[in-house]
């Protein structure tokens, strides 16, 4: 009976009392083989869209035979390498040059698994589809540095960055800022834009929130640092309903330019005939209003006492508790 050879490695399986003279030849031949399966190392070109790797029975020369494969040539269009349609395992190092193509390496017949330029992969094949290990692998330790040139997808379970709480700081960085976010784990801080932030949250430019904003627990300081700068409020027609005038030490209700006090009203003309000030005082045993200033029997204070003086001129309406009520002025002091 003539030999045989085996499925997956194309080994010579002699029969009893066969290949008298050459059996030695034979073995070693087979011995090779399993040695390239083990520790071997094959560089193929990559010939044409659709190439394979050579398998011939009982060769120590046949390319799928050896555990470690590189391809290498320039891709001219989507390429597929494949292997014999059997159980095997390979790492391969794609070297191509793949421009915008692809390139997969399947059994005969079989699914692809895709490979990536300028990297290695482990891989398997069931004889039907061609697996990549390290596209579905379990938990992964890396004890040196890891880089990853390519997208990392975190999907269905959770991140967690220093969990030993150590002091390491974390940056990402962005296609000009070197600090886009940037994590200070010495002093338990986060930088926006800054690698030294100064407070537990640190933004360095502006901060826009579509939501609410909820501060409970902690003032809130405008403008720590006595700069000249604005703060301004809107509303659903007014753009300037409350505006601090960083400059000029001024508040304006309606108005971005209070010029004519520290605190200017300033109400748009409005159909609905509203008041430009309303005040609901509910403490009936207080006064309506408070105003401290420097009260004098003649006109050299804010407030005088002197009620000959003067010439009545007319009297200023002010609505108290729902009634028209009058406060007169004079012309002259």
């Amino acid at each position: 009976m003539a030999s045989t050879y085996s499925s997956s490695l194309n080994l010579e399986l002699q029969t009893t009392g066969e290949n008298s003279g050459t059996w030695g030849t034979i073995t070693n031949n087979n011995f090779q083989k399993l040695e390239s399966a083990i520790k071997g190392y094959v560089s193929v070109a990559v010939a044409s869209t659709s190439d394979s790797l050579t398998a011939t029975d009982g060769s120590t020369t046949d390319e799928q035979s050896n555990a470690i494969i590189k391809l290498t040539g320039t891709l001219t269009g989507n390429t597929t390498m494949q292997c014999e349609a059997v159980e095997s395992w390979y790492i391969v190092d794609n070297a191509t040059s793949m421009g915008t193509y692809t390139l997969g390496f399947k059994p005969a017949g079989g699914t692809a698994a895709s490979l990536v330029s300028s990297s290695k992969h482990l891989l398997y094949s069931d004889g039907s589809e061609m697996f990549d290990v390290l596209a579905d692998c379990g938990n992964i330790s890396a004890n040196g540095t890891l880089t990853v040139a390519g997208n990392v997808e975190f999907d269905g379970g959770s991140f967690i960055f220093n969990q030993s709480s150590a002091d390491v700081d974390f940056r990402i960085e962005g296609n000009g800022d070197a600090n886009l976010f940037f994590t200070d784990a010495g002093n338990d801080r986060v930088g926006i834009k800054t690698g030294s932030p100064s407070t537990e949250l640190h933004v360095v430019g502006g901060i826009k929130a579509t939501g609410d904003i909820d501060f409970d627990g902690g003032g809130f300081v405008f403008n720590e640092s006595g700069a000249s700068v604005d703060l301004r409020m809107e509303t659903n027609t007014l753009a300037n309903a409350f505006f601090v005038d960083g400059s000029a030490d001024k508040i304006g209700f309606g108005t971005s330019s209070p010029a004519g006090a520290a605190v200017e009203i300033n109400q748009a003309n409005s159909s609905g005939a509203i008041a430009c000030l309303a005040l609901d005082q509910d403490d009936t045993d207080e006064p309506f209003i408070k105003f401290d200033g420097d009260s004098q029997s003649d006109t050299s204070g804010n407030i005088t006492t002197d009620t000959s003086i003067g010439s009545l001129t007319g009297y200023i309406r002010v609505d108290v508790a729902g009634t028209d009520r009058w406060i007169p002025y004079y012309a002259t002091s």
